[in-house]
């Protein structure tokens, strides 16, 4: 049985992430606040058309963030990201006990009030919660580290995307001999050509 994880005692573990979950939640709640009033400072416009200055405005929508940004020592990507993601997510629907990366990851998805509602089982734990990675799954994401068979394949050619690579690749596994068995057993190889 496992009795350090990294340099720590299991126990002294346990403490590290009970206590890293609760500054993680003041974490979320600290950037939907910073979202919330980099809104109230640049409401969101609709898309296209004429964006011109609202009655009263001097600075427009970037530069006004770029000041503010600039003003509390964050980037202006950093708080063009809090905003929308504010915006995505009113106050009523974020979900407590979410950290705002996955508030942000499942913030495109169509269904996403719906969705962070019912958080997957964990693969290592079998407890239902959301990490960076399930929330990349259910956006249709890639993720950091695939787990699925699926999402190892779509990695691996993500990395033979060069042809040289591909070829390299390929020779070695092909050394392999249950994947060159497999390999001559497909009678109908997609080679990615239209026929």
């Amino acid at each position: 049985m496992v009795q350090t994880v990294g340099s720590v005692p299991c126990e002294r573990f346990d403490d590290l992430v009970d206590r890293s979950v609760e500054l993680v939640r003041v974490m979320t709640g600290c950037q939907f606040a910073l979202g919330d009033v980099a809104l109230e400072i640049a409401p969101l416009r609709t898309h296209g058309g004429n964006m011109a200055l609202g009655e009263g405005e001097e600075l427009g929508v970037a530069d006004s963030l770029r000041l503010f940004a600039e003003q509390i020592g964050l980037s202006f990507h950093t708080m063009r990201t809090y905003r929308w993601v504010a915006a995505r997510w009113p106050k009523d629907q974020r979900q407590e006990g979410v950290s705002f990366e996955v508030h942000r990851i499942l913030a495109s998805t169509p269904d996403a009030y719906e969705l962070i509602q019912h958080p997957p089982a964990s693969e290592r734990t079998g407890r239902r919660a959301w990490s960076g990675d399930a929330a990349k799954r259910a956006a249709g994401w890639s993720t950091a580290t695939p787990v699925t068979v699926e999402e190892k394949v779509e990695a691996i050619r993500d990395l033979a995307q060069d042809e040289q690579v591909a070829a390299q690749a390929a020779c070695d596994l092909l050394h392999r001999p249950e994947v060159a068995f497999r390999a001559m057993r497909d009678r109908y190889p997609d080679y990615g050509l239209a026929v």
